[in-house]
């Protein structure tokens, strides 16, 4: 299978949006309150990453198999750090919306997609890289362990069970 990155287009948001829908349902299954209630990417949340440039899509043959945006803007929630603090740096990016589909049978997928977006972000010449997750999803927790990013502490979004463990990697 070949598999790539790229940056995501408007003509890509229908299947993005299924993507997002799939994620939504597994971690529902698997009983993890995170991208419920209404919390999580929604469709004018994408169509803003994708007008910033923001949005990456994975690619699997010509199907889009995840999705994720480097994200320029400082969080406000990442202002409040517990347990713990981020490596002082100048700017740093955030990675977000990280989601691979559930029919991906390729094992590593999710370090490579991570990877490629660490690397994108490197390659606009910023050194602290930043992601979170909700502390149910040790799926997600491992993905980011593996592509060498560290935890730092929890921090918690502005949504309904919103706490956060925090991850960084300074290049």
């Amino acid at each position: 299978m070949l598999y790539y990155v790229r940056k995501a287009e408007m003509t890509d948001l229908s299947e993005i949006l299924v993507i997002i829908e799939n994620a939504r349902l597994v971690l529902a299954n698997q009983g993890i309150p995170q991208w419920r209630n209404d919390d999580g990417p929604n469709e004018e949340r994408l169509k803003e990453d994708i007008h910033l440039g923001e949005g990456y899509v994975l690619i699997e043959e010509n199907s889009i198999m995840g999705y994720g945006t480097v994200t320029l803007a400082e969080q406000e929630s990442y202002i409040d750090i517990t347990n713990g603090n981020w490596e002082p740096s100048v700017g740093y990016v955030s990675i977000h919306r990280f989601t691979i589909d559930s029919q991906v049978k390729q094992k590593g997928m999710g370090q490579f997609f991570l990877g490629h977006l660490i690397s994108s972000a490197r390659a606009q010449n910023y050194r602290d890289i930043r992601i979170d997750t909700h502390p149910a999803n040790i799926r997600m927790q491992k993905v980011i362990e593996k592509a060498g990013l560290i935890f730092k502490g929890n921090i918690v979004l502005n949504v309904s069970d919103g706490e956060r463990k925090a991850y960084q990697v300074i290049l």
